[in-house]
């Protein structure tokens, strides 16, 4: 029996249902509830005695038998009631191309591409926004690991439109020029310095920022790793009151390979921002610069202070130049480009429909293992589009493409007998014969894009939310 046929019965028993007056009080017996004749079950365990039709029908019993039917002929042919499309590779790809060519131009804003040739750009990125760009992307990346190792992902629905990312690096370190023997840092902690004034605070909404510094190695260390605190510098008239905020903290190891800290200060920045009096830098400390406090055992060792022996570049890069080891070469202690600084991501208020709707929910990571051509299930696929070659654009300098992937294959009506409900109870209730009664292969999981793109002379880095396709799901 066709999928048409089944609904059109459902359909018409609820017609007359509607005429009948009520007799429910009448119905005494199973044996008076009736099916109609081209519905009677039939086949092994189902007894063959036909019962014959009776002028009144009991209704919760009708539908009782009339659902375990539909289950029954769905289980039996489930390929035949699917509305979603028999797949089409080729034809996926190019509509997913389309689609990320549409996508990139509604989160800019913007109806049509640029055009380079009208304003051509500059035949270079300035370095500093090169810099940036490269800040973001491995910030993405760290994102993305930190994720997949909690298994899980955040995912939010006012998260569409393209931001705008900006960093801000730390101030120059003070020195005290008028002094021949100028004061030595603390041996304890090290303060960092930001100027976020040129930040517009009534054009756009601060969405996060990371302060992000880099740990040099230290081979001269004396011990193998240290908890360092980040704490937000405050100022107050009160003698009594906290001079300073715990926002939060990190194990490292003073000796192992370089390696790059980020600490989210969304909150701290959005004070600065509203109270730039307030801004007074960041503290990176030892946990306890009074005593001795080891990581592993989570034990403390008094009347032995603890000095701030991890580096960081920008900050100590004398006293990592002094404790370079011998042979090492000058390249492997640079790091200009390393200095400590801050990651805004803003999203421009008129991009931003509603500021208070915040819909967050977590999802565990799904396997992003990208499928063959042979496979026929649902799955990812791998999909780069080259903007100049796929989208024949010229307008993006960086990247010149990317991996966006896309999901495609056949998904199954019923997994097992605990779905049979959820699958059943939408025709149940709505009836609409329009309907997918078969999930489909879509998008789970979506990560960021950051681009590089000139408006005029004027090069911008954009991050593009939920451009690349992760992991693929039956729904």
């Amino acid at each position: 029996m066709t999928a048409e046929r089944l609904i059109h019965l459902v359909n018409t028993e609820r017609k007359e249902r509607s005429l009948r007056t009520l007799g429910l009080s009448h119905c005494k017996r199973r044996a008076q509830c009736a099916l109609p004749e081209d519905i009677q079950p039939s086949g092994p365990g189902v007894i063959e005695e036909r019962i014959h039709p009776t002028p009144l029908i009991c209704q919760s019993t009708m539908w009782f038998i009339n659902l375990t039917l539909l289950v029954l002929k769905l289980s039996v042919s489930a390929e035949g009631f699917s509305t979603c499309q028999s797949y089409n590779l080729d034809d996926h790809k190019s509509k997913r191309i389309e689609a990320v060519r549409g996508q990139i131009l509604s989160k800019l804003r913007i109806r049509s591409p640029p055009n380079p040739e009208a304003s051509p750009p500059p035949e270079s990125v300035p370095v500093e926004v090169m810099l940036l760009y490269n800040s973001t992307k491995e910030l993405l990346k760290e994102r993305a690991r930190q994720a997949e190792a909690a298994c899980e992902r955040e995912s939010s629905e006012e998260d569409y439109y393209a931001k705008e990312v900006q960093r801000i690096n730390m101030m120059p370190l003070r020195t005290d020029t008028n002094s021949i023997n100028p004061v030595p840092q603390s041996p304890y902690f090290r303060i960092v310095g930001f100027d976020v004034t040129n930040v517009e605070r009534n054009s756009s909404t601060l969405v996060k920022a990371e302060f992000r510094i880099f740990r040099a190695p230290n081979p001269q260390a004396r011990t193998t790793e240290q908890r360092v605190e980040i704490y937000q510098i405050l100022k107050s008239d009160d003698v009594t009151a906290p001079s300073q905020r715990y926002i939060d903290s990190r194990t490292v190891e003073p000796r192992a390979k370089g390696a790059w800290l980020s600490v989210d200060v969304t909150e701290t920045v959005k004070e600065w921002m509203a109270f730039r009096e307030r801004n007074l830098g960041l503290k990176i400390s030892v946990h306890c610069p009074c005593c001795t406090f080891v990581p592993s055992t989570n034990n403390i060792v008094p009347n032995k202070s603890e000095e701030l022996e991890a580096r960081f570049a920008g900050i100590d890069d004398d006293l990592i130049k002094q404790n370079r080891r011998p042979g090492m070469t000058k390249g492997q202690i640079e790091f200009s480009t390393k200095t400590p600084h801050l990651i805004l991501t803003l999203l421009p208020t008129d991009r931003l429909e509603s500021p208070t709707k915040k819909n967050r929910k977590k999802r565990s990571a799904a396997d992003t293992s990208i499928c063959s051509r042979a496979d026929q299930g649902c799955c990812l696929r791998s999909l780069y589009i080259d903007f100049r070659r796929d989208l024949n654009w010229k307008w993006i300098h960086e990247p010149k493409g990317y991996k966006a992937n896309f999901c495609a294959g056949n998904c199954p009506y019923l997994w097992s007998a605990d779905n049979h409900y959820n699958m059943i109870l939408p025709l149940y209730n709505k009836m609409n014969p329009e309907a997918s009664a078969s999930p489909c292969c879509v998008p789970q999981d979506l990560e960021p894009l950051t681009i590089v793109y000139f408006l005029g002379r004027t090069p911008r880095v954009e991050q593009l939310s939920n451009m690349v396709v992760r992991s693929c799901k039956c729904r």
